[in-house]
């Protein structure tokens, strides 16, 4: 997967079911410690809530190293595992959702409880904002002065990030490409160059 929907703000959402209050977040999570971090959060800000149930998928869509949930009191299996499975359904990667419930002295029943916190984290992410994350590939490219304004015009044409020039005894660019364009570079280079270019990819990795 070279690029994957992101969250591009935080929401809320609230709603009501049989007298009891399940008030709903989604946030962005890029690794499992924000999604720590933000559940903390929201931990401190409703310090008498009967239950803070959550789950995160801290990576790309589907993908299941790091993710993780909580029942948070309710009986095992209705709160959390429901909430994880509606945000690998989704197509949308590296989030946390948190419900947070008031109970209103009506028991739900196990069915009940699951249909409520998977329906908060549904219509939740149905109002979350996304953007475009892209896979990219670092690179380092050494090359001669003389071609460096035909290799700028290429790694502009190419969306390629670049984040430093050295002028040495030979110009060495340090950027990222997105990972869909790395052929084009490298043939772009190679008629540019006709050998005279070093070009390495070091590492993939995920940017907005």
């Amino acid at each position: 997967m070279s690029s994957f929907l992101i969250p591009a703000a935080s929401t809320r959402y609230e709603q009501t079911i049989k007298n009891s209050r399940f008030i709903s977040y989604i946030a962005h999570a890029p690794n499992p410690q924000a999604a720590h971090a933000f559940i903390d959060q929201i931990k401190i800000n409703y310090p008498d809530a009967r239950h803070i149930c959550w789950a995160f998928v801290a990576g790309k869509p589907k993908q299941t190293t790091d993710v993780s949930c909580s029942d948070d009191g309710e009986p095992a299996g209705t709160a959390g595992r429901p909430m994880l499975n509606v945000l690998l359904h989704s197509e949308i990667g590296e989030l946390v959702a948190v419900v947070v419930r008031y109970f209103g002295g009506i028991k739900l029943g196990t069915g009940g409880l699951v249909r409520a916190y998977s329906s908060s984290v549904s219509l939740a992410l149905k109002n979350t904002p996304t953007c475009l994350k892209l896979a990219k590939h670092q690179f380092i490219l050494i090359a001669p002065y003389a071609l460096e304004n035909s290799i700028r015009r290429l790694l502009n044409e190419l969306a390629c990030e670049l984040s430093s020039f050295s002028y040495e005894a030979e110009l060495e660019i340090n950027g990222f490409c997105p990972i869909q364009s790395t052929d084009q570079l490298q043939q772009g280079l190679a008629d540019l160059g006709r050998g005279q270019l070093r070009l390495e990819f070091l590492q993939e990795m995920t940017k907005k």
